[in-house]
């Protein structure tokens, strides 16, 4: 039996980093965990879990992070 809320879509490469970067320009910095409730409130999900999906950006250069004690994750941010 199929509950009655709306499927969560995986959101393929570039619209995953299309929404993560609009994300980020609009609400500034956010921790991963912040990231991964806004896409589940619009019903989408990154391609990989939320970390990794966040750490390939960072390493192609489209966003920021770094480690946060405060946050008690990563925290992200658009350069």
């Amino acid at each position: 039996m199929k509950d009655s809320g709306p499927d969560i879509v995986v959101m393929d490469v570039s619209s995953a980093e299309r929404f993560v970067i609009d994300l980020l320009k609009l609400e500034g910095s956010m921790s991963t965990m912040e990231i991964e409730r806004r896409a589940r409130k619009e019903h989408k999900r990154c391609p990989d879990q939320t970390v990794i999906f966040l750490t390939k950006m960072k390493r192609r250069g489209l966003i920021r992070g770094e480690a946060s004690l405060e946050k008690r994750g990563w925290v992200w941010w658009v350069p």
